[in-house]
C-alpha cells in the first residue's frame, strides 16, 4: 500500500489524469504553487508527484479554470491563510478548505486579478 505523500507520480501520468499540460504543472512547481519532489534519473531530474499533490492539483486547476483566479490570486490566498493570525488553520487542512470552497457553486474568488 502507498502512502500518500509518497512521490511516486510522473508528469506526465499526472497532466494526463488532471487534463492539464505538462508546461502547466511546470509552472505550478516554478511559481512555489507547489513542491515537487525531484529525483536524478540518469543525466535528468525528474519531477515526483504524492497523492496529496494530485488532490492540490485538482483545487487548483479547478480556481484556475472553473473560478478565473490567476495565479498571482491565488498565492495572494494562499499567503492570507498560511500568514492571517485569525486564520487558524494547521497547513495540512488549507487544501480540504480550498477544495471546499471550489465544491461550493456560490464559491466567488476573494481576492481580485491582477
Amino acid at each position: 500500500k502507498f502512502e500518500k505523500d509518497e512521490p511516486l507520480l510522473t508528469t506526465s501520468i499526472v497532466a494526463k489524469r488532471l487534463g492539464i499540460t505538462p508546461d502547466r504543472l511546470r509552472t505550478y512547481d516554478t511559481e512555489k504553487l507547489i513542491n515537487t519532489q525531484r529525483v536524478k534519473t540518469g543525466k535528468v531530474q525528474k519531477r515526483l508527484y504524492s497523492l496529496y499533490d494530485v488532490e492540490w492539483l485538482q483545487c487548483l486547476r479547478i480556481l484556475v479554470k472553473d473560478h478565473k483566479m490567476s495565479i498571482s490570486s491565488i498565492k495572494i490566498l494562499l499567503q492570507i491563510l498560511y500568514k492571517n493570525p485569525s486564520t487558524i488553520l494547521p497547513k495540512n487542512e488549507i487544501g480540504e478548505v480550498l477544495h471546499e470552497m471550489t465544491l461550493n457553486p456560490n464559491f466567488k474568488p476573494v481576492v481580485k486579478n491582477f
